[in-house]
């Protein structure tokens, strides 16, 4: 184990898993103290950020992400899908 949490974990949805499954998988890693968790819906080209304090946000297309956790961070969700290749 880990001494010191991560501040944020890329999880990709598997085939076959349940947008139930991989949310309570982010639950999961918000308990054990992960700031921020992205999980990516490669199939319907979905980003979701998870976090312990809001409910979770959704970007797809152009939105931009940003996140306070990452101020110099400001990158369309798509972009992330076109780089990664998916």
């Amino acid at each position: 184990m880990c001494p010191v949490p991560p501040e944020l974990v890329i999880e990709i949805m598997s085939e076959g898993q349940t947008f139930k499954e991989f949310v309570a998988k982010a639950g999961d890693y918000l308990k054990a103290g992960i700031l921020r968790v992205w999980g990516i819906d490669p199939m319907r080209r979905t980003l979701t950020v998870f976090y312990h304090d809001r409910p979770p946000e959704n970007y797809q297309d152009d939105r931009l992400l940003t996140d306070e956790l990452f101020p110099d961070l400001a990158v369309a969700a798509e972009q992330i899908f076109v780089k990664a290749g998916i």
